[in-house]
């Protein structure tokens, strides 16, 4: 690949980088190099994410390097003070290898995005550049990664988390147990890049637990993929044991960084989870008291006692009188109250911070009960036990003396929660009194208790980056196509920012056509705000500009709305119209739906319409799934319509306490924005990512349609991308819609004329690793045609079966094969019958329908014929006897050397140890590098100890080439004795 130097660090890009690519990697490595953070904002498309592995990986590499240098340099010295000795050379050695296998204390990466799926996308993107053999991993959760077949039955990521903590406290999963035995297995720490999906293909084939075996990789590991959540949120870092001194972290996609941050240190508790809590400790109660815990836990003490029940549920109970006592004044609504009312609410209820480490432990052991009591009778799992934890991990992770900061950047917010029908009716009409009662039957008083639900909400995202950054972290880079503008982001995030970027984008001018439509062909105006959003005109005429910006554009036409409300609303008028039935007639209509299973099958149907060459009309929502991280490239997205800017509600209690906020704690000197203009950005910014949707690469083009009117108003332009606001002018007007059609038909006429055919993008053979052998050429599977723009992500699978299906097909099977296999030429004088019982004394061969050979050529074909020998005797009364040949189909494996090939150590001590370190535990490598330096004196004791490590780690037949190889490294007295023990063997 070629080198470029950026910055005084040589890197190796997969092609020549653009200018706005080496400006994009010198911003990082300077970041990486003076330990400061950045805010880099690149525009999708640009190769953001190839610059941001490579330009990260180059500088790690290169310290790696430094540090290796300074390495050799101490052996000299180290070998030049010991006079040259051979022990001494291996001490050296030794030492080299710890030093590589610790990272040779250069800072790791932490790559982090908002979803798994980005995740897997920059982790394909690595694949393709020079790095790729660089250690990576990637964490997910259990729900991602559990192969137990128990523990994957239960429902939701919260019971599945407390299954697999049981089964593992209990050892009781086989899987998890087998992670120390064989974390060092060559499947796992081989050199290829493995996502989610290679993780637990590699974990059921080892029968090893993926999701605790990829923690083991994590301390070799150069670069590590996670979720945000894993490092924002102080209770999944813990719980991923994610240590961040000395490293760099990069959060990808970080346009939603501040809601992130927010939601992190915010939480919700409702009454009816209060009041399920009090029942789930009542039942407990009423176990204990019954002795029926005896059948459902043994004999076996428990990790919690009825006092410790008893006082839970005096506080649960108190805690519930304390929100039934808040007034809430607005039952629409809802009330809001300062900060303080929490920690008020919790203290009624003696929720103190020199207890609440104790009852979140203790409220983790009663999950763990429940879960073990459901195997045997219905009851629920703890899932209300989960909300108080995290109701009192997060309130209380605030420290006493940060409290002015905590009542600033908080509030309680109160609203009233619907009451289900039947709630708290009693069965068989019988009520408990005393510590067994229910506590919660309001029928008891003759009244009905109102629910609430308790919202304890964050509106500083600097609580979270703070705590990001007091871990001692390197660097953080905060990287997305749509963060400007950076001043009011930084100003929120109170992050010291040393570097910053705005970069332009990669593509001319030609390539991309922007437009504001403020009138439809109607002469009707587009305006989609909340005084003309249930106008039939304006619905009318907006469907009518998307039937003729349909009929005008190639391929894909992406469509996105403000909110679901307002997409329904247009579907359901153009369906009684008419208008539906016109566009679908141009193209077939898809809209995103909200489940995930609906969701991944409805965009394979809209690839499949655009590989057909029909096109499609995708219909979806600014902020959903489709506008946030799905790649549109080429074909699949030739144009983007926004409807109108997507606001948050205005009268949502968050929205406008968020607004209260900012305008409250906005000075000068931090730059925040008013509230009206984070109203505003927030809108832009969910506009911007929709719109990065479509220019994908560099040889991408693409067209923009703005269908709303107040799109030209100066405090929404300069709100939008950079490389947008350009093609908008100075000035930005509405365009008639007239022009606007013919400027459109001759764009695409020029683009298709003038651009070239998009390159075909290369996949990685998902059978390499089962058909390649070593010295034995693999055969060329023909390449799967992928039509331009296709998208790789649904597509995958598809190619993944069609090569499977090639490797298992014959396609130049001869019956020169069959001659050959009977060992005579095609053609020749067939055996008589003599010739053909002598056959059954000489050698037998096998055909292997897997194996990538040809008879013909021998390195092409699809069948390998192998011959093994026949050592059965023939007797002569049974040659009367007429056999046939027998062919035996073979699976296409590894071929293991004869026992004539003996396989010997390398000659280098440096190979030597290298090998070894591959071939044993980190343990066993521990323990014969302690023996190895005590053998430096070469007493006769230390002799014994270093033998009795190596017959115990290398007395195995595969691995005893190894304990062989050590004889030369011994001193000359110790030899005769070293032969006898190995000649025991």
């Amino acid at each position: 690949m070629p080198e470029s130097l950026i910055a005084g660090i040589p890197v190796h890009f997969p092609f020549e980088p653009y200018p706005v690519q080496r400006a994009y990697m010198e911003k990082v490595i300077q970041c990486l190099r003076d330990g400061t953070n950045g805010v880099l904002e690149s525009p999708t498309g640009t190769g953001k994410t190839l610059s941001l592995l490579c330009s990260s990986l180059a500088w790690i590499r290169t310290r790696q390097s430094e540090h290796q240098q300074q390495m050799v340099k101490m052996e000299k010295a180290d070998f030049t003070g010991l006079g040259g000795g051979a022990a001494g050379g291996d001490l050296s050695e030794l030492a080299k290898t710890m030093g590589r296998a610790n990272n040779w204390g250069v800072p790791k990466v932490i790559y982090a995005s908002r979803t798994h799926s980005q995740l897997t996308q920059a982790m394909r993107e690595l694949k393709r550049t020079a790095y790729a053999n660089m250690r990576s991993v990637v964490l997910g959760s259990r729900d991602q990664l559990c192969i137990h077949p128990e523990v994957m039955r239960e429902q939701g990521n919260s019971n599945k988390t407390n299954m697999c903590k049981l089964r593992v406290h209990s050892k009781t999963c086989s899987f998890q147990m087998r992670v120390e035995s064989r974390k060092d297995h060559p499947d796992l720490r081989g050199p290829s890049i493995m996502d989610i999906e290679d993780l637990v293909k590699v974990g059921q084939r080892l029968k090893i637990c993926p999701y605790f075996a990829s923690r083991e990789l994590v301390p070799q590991a150069d670069i590590t993929f996670m979720p945000y959540n894993y490092l924002l949120d102080p209770k999944a870092r813990k719980a991923n044991k994610i240590e961040l001194g000395n490293t760099i972290v990069i959060l990808d996609e970080a346009h939603n960084i501040e809601k992130i941050c927010e939601e992190s240190a915010s939480v919700q508790i409702k009454s009816s989870d209060v009041a399920m809590a009090i029942e789930d400790v009542t039942h407990i109660m009423q176990v204990f008291a019954s002795g029926e815990s005896q059948d459902m836990g043994g004999d076996e003490p428990k990790d919690f006692t009825l006092d410790d029940l008893t006082l839970l549920k005096e506080m649960l109970l108190e805690f519930e009188k304390a929100i039934d006592a808040v007034v809430v004044e607005n039952a629409v609504e809802g009330t809001t109250f300062p900060a303080s009312m929490m920690y008020e609410l919790l203290g009624k209820a003696n929720f103190t911070y020199g207890n609440v480490a104790t009852i979140v432990s203790l409220l983790d052991k009663l999950v763990q009960y429940l879960l073990v009591a459901s195997q045997q009778m219905t009851i629920r799992k703890g899932g209300t036990f989960t909300m108080l934890s995290d109701l009192l991990t997060i309130v209380f992770a605030n420290k006493e003396d940060v409290m002015s900061k905590v009542y600033a950047s908080f509030k309680v917010h109160v609203q009233l929660e619907e009451v289900k029908q039947g709630h708290g009716k009693q069965q068989g009409g019988k009520q408990h009194g005393g510590w067994l009662g229910k506590g919660t039957i309001a029928a008891a008083t003759g009244s009905i208790k109102v629910a609430k639900i308790i919202n304890f909400w964050c509106f500083n995202p600097g609580f979270g980056m703070e705590q990001l950054l007091n871990t001692q972290v390197r660097s953080v880079i905060l990287t997305s196509g749509t963060l400007a503008p950076l001043k009011p982001l930084i100003a929120e995030l109170a992050i010291p920012v040393a570097q910053h970027l705005e970069n332009p984008h990669i593509v001319d001018q030609s390539q991309v056509y922007v437009k504001i439509i403020g009138t439809g062909p109607d002469r009707q105006q587009l305006i989609s705000n909340y005084a003309n959003r249930d106008n039939p005109k304006y619905i009318s005429s907006l469907g009518q500009t998307i039937l003729n910006v349909s009929r005008i554009v190639p391929d894909g036409l992406l469509v996105f709305f403000p909110s679901y409300p307002m997409l329904n609303k247009c579907v359901d008028a153009w369906q009684a119209s008419g208008l539906w039935a016109d566009i679908s007639v141009k193209k077939p209509i898809f809209l995103e739906p909200r489940s995930k299973d609906q969701f991944t099958s409805t965009m394979e149907e809209f690839y499949q319409a655009i590989r057909d060459s029909k096109g499609a009309v995708f219909m979806a929502v600014c902020r959903g799934k489709v506008s946030e991280g799905l790649d549109f490239a080429d074909r699949n997205g030739r144009a983007v319509i926004i409807t109108g800017l997507p606001f948050p509600p205005l009268k949502d209690p968050k929205v406008i306490l968020k607004r209260r906020y900012l305008e409250a704690n906005r000075t000068r000197e931090n730059q925040l924005l008013s509230g009206q203009e984070w109203y505003n950005l927030d809108a832009t910014r969910a506009v911007n990512q929709a719109i990065g949707r479509v220019i994908r690469h560099r040889n991408d083009y693409g067209a923009i349609l703005l269908c709303d009117s107040r799109f030209k108003d100066a405090s929404q332009v300069q709100q939008l991308s950079k490389w947008i606001r350009g093609h908008l002018g100075d000035r930005p007007q509405c365009s008639p819609f007239g022009p606007i059609v013919r400027e459109l038909r001759q764009f695409f006429k020029n683009a298709e004329a003038n651009m070239k055919l998009p390159d075909e993008r290369e996949t990685d053979s998902p059978l390499e690793t089962v058909c390649k052998t070593e010295n034995e050429p693999i055969a060329a599977i023909p390449k799967v045609k992928r039509e331009p723009g296709s998208n790789a992500t649904f597509k995958s699978a598809n190619e993944s079966a069609i090569k499977v299906e090639m490797a298992n097909s014959i396609k130049t099977w001869t019956p020169a094969d069959y001659a050959s296999a009977a060992g005579r030429k095609l053609g020749g004088a067939a055996p008589n019958a003599m010739d053909f019982m002598s056959r059954l004394d000489s050698n037998v061969s096998s055909i292997d329908f897997n194996c990538c050979m040809d008879s013909k050529s021998g390195s092409s074909g699809m069948v390998k014929i192998h011959k093994r020998e026949r050592s059965s005797p023939t007797q002569p009364e049974s040659s009367s006897q007429v056999s046939k040949k027998r062919y035996k189909l073979v699976e296409n494996i590894k071929v293991e050397p004869s026992s004539s090939q003996v396989k010997e150590a390398p000659a280098e001590r440096a190979d030597f140890l290298r090998e070894l370190r591959s071939l044993v535990t980190q343990d066993q490598f521990r323990r014969f590098g302690k023996a190895l330096l005590e053998y430096k004196d070469g007493t006769y004791e230390s002799f014994q100890a270093l033998m009795v490590i190596l017959l115990d780690v290398l007395s195995a037949p595969k691995v005893r080439y190894m304990l062989v190889g050590m004889r030369k490294y011994l001193k000359n007295e110790h030899k005769d004795e070293f032969d006898q023990k190995v000649g025991k063997l």
